[in-house]
């Protein structure tokens, strides 16, 4: 039998509203530590989005590396395998993936490839003892992949489908003493729940056969909210919340699959955050002066971030922020943001914009909608016109 911990999307350095979070990310590390100390599992998936961004501060890189070791240090026999995310620096991470290899820690920033930039696979087959064979495959665009052997007339937006084919093909022909096998991979499927993610985010998508067969479990990264996609494929969700929206119980999988062909049999460990995400209120928009009434009335200890639902007609009250700041100064809460809901508020767009669609709008229309959305009605003239003088200057100051 494999055991294993899948988990992904720690955005380990986010600054969230200039607030520091490296004590509730600490405390998950810790957290998990302490998972892995009580289960002992044969290996750790993490896969992808380690950080919140390419270029992780010092203080972030060096919570990740402590983080590894402690983990290492609460079980020593388990394999920890890695796979950079769409927000990881490859390079960064591939940087010293070879030092790492003597925490028994496997590191996948980017796709490897031979001396003729084809598909190097068993780069990303990693066998854990006699108990399983990971197939890593870390985050890279669709039209990215590197081209696998016997597929060099495929087309480019077919690489991507061809390689993991390709790579779970390989696994299965080493893997002569029937293992599970489980594919790691950071992307988005068709018909995931996307909650918490900015609906006007460009994001794209693949359907779930594009993962190929032959794998017993898909441990995915990408989509913030836990998840089946089916009964062989799973999103473990954020760990830690990553923006006001993602209101779900946040955790991490603990994965056991009996051999190759079985079903694997999952068990979720809540992860407890010390600074929650509160939107007051959390349902409906109340006016102004009622979510200041409520903001006044939380517990002086409260150690949440807040973020306040208001309702408005057209603007918020002149001096809005200072009154939130105001109202919890002597409490330990975090004030973030004031979200606004027009009551004339057209409804937002359920599904999401596509890349074509995207490219295919002007600047304009891209502000011109967002304004619709926000408050209900289009940019006035004299709007617009600032609008179009602004994005020449930054036009402008590109080309210098």
């Amino acid at each position: 039998m494999f055991t294993f911990i899948h988990t992904s999307d720690w955005h380990l350095g986010q600054n969230f509203y200039g607030y520091d979070r490296s004590e509730e990310q600490h405390d998950f590390l810790s957290q998990l530590a302490d998972i892995v100390r009580k289960h002992t599992p044969d290996a750790l998936l993490v896969s992808g989005d380690i950080f919140h961004t390419a270029a992780p501060s010092n203080a972030a890189f060096n919570l990740y590396v402590n983080a590894m070791l402690d983990i290492h240090k609460a079980c020593p026999t388990m394999a920890i395998i890695v796979i950079a995310g769409n927000h990881d620096s490859a390079s960064r991470l591939d940087s010293d993936k070879r030092l790492w290899q003597l925490a028994n820690v496997h590191v996948l920033g980017g796709i490897a490839r031979d001396k003729n930039c084809n598909a190097d696979l068993d780069q990303h087959i990693i066998k854990v003892g006699d108990r399983a064979i990971v197939a890593a495959v870390p985050f890279a665009y669709p039209a990215s992949f590197p081209l696998t052997a016997g597929a060099a007339d495929i087309s480019r937006d077919q690489r991507q489908q061809a390689y993991f084919q390709a790579l779970l093909d390989r696994a299965n022909e080493l893997n002569s003493d029937g293992l599970p096998v489980v594919l790691m991979a950071h992307l988005a499927v068709n018909n995931s729940d996307f909650t918490g993610h900015d609906r006007n985010m460009t994001m794209e998508c693949v359907e779930l056969d594009t993962l190929g067969n032959g794998y017993d479990y898909a441990a995915l990264g990408h989509i913030h909210r836990p998840q089946d996609v089916s009964g062989r494929a799973r999103y473990c969700g954020t760990p830690v919340p990553v923006s006001f929206d993602e209101q779900c119980e946040h955790s991490v999988s603990i994965v056991e699959i009996d051999a190759h062909g079985s079903m694997p049999r999952i068990e979720t460990k809540t992860i407890k955050n010390p600074k929650p995400l509160h939107t007051i209120p959390p349902h409906e928009p109340a006016s102004f002066d009622d979510t200041i009434q409520l903001l006044q009335a939380l517990n002086p200890n409260e150690r949440s971030y807040i973020r306040l639902n208001v309702k408005v007609d057209h603007y918020l009250p002149v001096g809005a922020q200072e009154q939130a700041i105001t109202a919890i100064k002597d409490k330990h809460c975090r004030f973030c943001e004031i979200r606004k809901t027009s009551t004339t508020a057209v409804a937002r767009r359920e599904r999401q914009m596509t890349i074509e669609e995207f490219n295919a709008k002007q600047p304009i229309d891209i502000a011109d909608q967002y304004f619709i959305d926000t408050f209900g009605e289009p940019m006035t003239e004299e709007q617009r016109n600032m609008f179009n003088h602004i994005y020449q200057l930054v036009q402008e100051a590109n080309r210098q």
